[in-house]
């Protein structure tokens, strides 16, 4: 339920932003690769894999990794991580930020936190502040 409720908050959070946003319940589980949001308008195109976290690190296993980047690729899409850290909003993450080993792709929240991308930033609304 976390889970689902931080694509839901994130789902209105885009759509406030001007994105024609879906959610794709069941991403994780379901037989084919897709991200758990696809947030688009004209001129941008996302897809999002959320998580809801409140540890130290956040590792995604290596093979849905690896699928949500060519998924991305395939369709024209950026593919980046929504972290969704209680108490500190949301971390808009790209899958080069993870330090990639045998099995997951992982991140230290402390790292996150440093090459987080903001939304207004992402969507082009700022400037990615120095």
């Amino acid at each position: 339920a976390k889970g689902a409720n931080a694509e839901r908050e994130l789902i209105q959070m885009l759509f406030e932003k001007g994105f024609s946003v879906a959610r794709i319940a069941g991403s994780g589980k379901a037989i084919l690769p897709s991200p758990d949001i696809i947030a688009l308008t004209k001129a941008k195109k996302f897809g999002f894999e959320c998580k809801a976290w409140n540890g130290d690190y956040l590792s995604i296993p290596l093979q849905q990794m690896q699928e949500l980047v060519s998924w991305g690729k395939n369709a024209g899409v950026e593919m980046l991580v929504a972290w969704k850290v209680p108490h500190n909003g949301w971390l808009f993450l790209k899958p080069e930020h993870f330090n990639e080993s045998d099995k997951a792709f992982s991140i230290s929240k402390e790292t996150a936190f440093k090459k987080s991308t903001q939304l207004n930033v992402l969507i082009g609304k700022q400037n990615q502040p120095k």
